[in-house]
């Protein structure tokens, strides 16, 4: 049994929990947190007993992995620590704020023959194996175009999405899920093209990317601040793929000469497919496989050309 903490016992820890209800060889074991007393109850209620600082997490024999849930411009110093203590890790995305910081954590995750993993739920769901079978086999024909987009008005969002922090805006949170997407489905040799962004008061709230491979346009429009394009839509010669909220959805269609045709995989939560992945690769004692490695940095190399816009 794999004894993982949860360091940041948030908002997104709860469907944290729920996903690992379905995988037989891992449990979260214990809470990671500055304020013991404040996730006192959160913690009683998921029967977790262990609430300790992160440091002393680190230094927990009993503790094999993480889960960082943390603001983003605290997750390099945070893998750093739980690396060099010898715990495996998975972080949510983006998993650190440039490629600088993710290249020195991955010398060390290979060195000491430690799982490093960004979240990226969206990759190993059934949907996305689904979706990416269908690419593979041709049934959309040529591909024309294609496009993944997060754009929601979250009035509730942490506020840390709004500050004015490394790390903080629409980009490095929503517009992660749309880069993902599109790079996992078509490759990492995607190339930026265009991004054109929305500011206020010098925070990114939204925008547009515009990638390209091969002379095919594939577009990322992402916001936290305005209702929109919550769609993953692939255009071919043959027939137009819809996938509604992709980043965690059970279903897409496909429309090919005026038939639709739906495609429904149930599960209860979309968390335990990356869930188990890391599990297996801590059991198989491997690191990131190279195909995930270059997609976490051609997402962060996006996210460093942003800073200089």
């Amino acid at each position: 049994m794999i004894q993982i903490a949860i360091a940041g016992p948030g908002n997104i820890s709860h469907r944290f929990l729920e996903g690992i209800k379905d995988v037989p060889d891992a449990a979260v074991t214990a809470f990671g947190t500055r304020n013991p007393n404040r996730v006192k109850a959160y913690a009683e209620a998921h029967h977790i007993a262990k609430v300790d600082s992160f440091s002393n997490l680190c230094n927990d024999s009993s503790i094999v992995a993480f889960y960082i849930s943390t603001p983003n411009h605290v997750h390099y110093e945070m893998i750093r620590e739980a690396l060099s203590s010898g715990k495996h890790v998975l972080c949510e995305k983006p998993i650190t704020v440039t490629t600088a910081e993710y290249k020195e954590l991955l010398g060390i995750a290979h060195a000491k023959q430690l799982v490093l993993m960004e979240a990226h739920k969206t990759l190993y769901t059934p949907v996305f194996q689904s979706i990416s079978n269908a690419l593979n086999e041709h049934r959309l024909g040529e591909i024309c175009s294609a496009s993944a987009g997060f754009c929601r008005n979250d009035p509730h969002a942490p506020d840390e999405w709004r500050l004015h922090t490394r790390g903080g805006g629409a980009l490095y949170d929503v517009g992660c899920y749309g880069l993902a997407e599109l790079f996992g489905l078509f490759g990492p040799d995607l190339q930026l093209k265009s991004h054109s962004q929305e500011l206020v008061n010098g925070l990114n709230t939204g925008g547009m990317i515009s990638l390209e491979k091969n002379g095919i346009l594939m577009n990322v429009p992402y916001s936290f601040v305005k209702d929109g394009d919550c769609d993953l839509r692939i255009v071919g010669t043959l027939g137009t793929l819809t996938c509604h909220a992709f980043w965690k959805s059970d279903s897409y269609s496909i429309l090919c000469d005026g038939q639709v045709m739906n495609y429904r995989f149930p599960f209860a939560s979309e968390f335990t497919f990356e869930i188990q992945q890391f599990i297996n690769r801590i059991n198989n004692r491997q690191w990131q496989d190279r195909f995930s490695e270059e997609i976490s940095m051609r997402i962060l190399e996006i996210l460093d050309s942003s800073l200089t816009i």
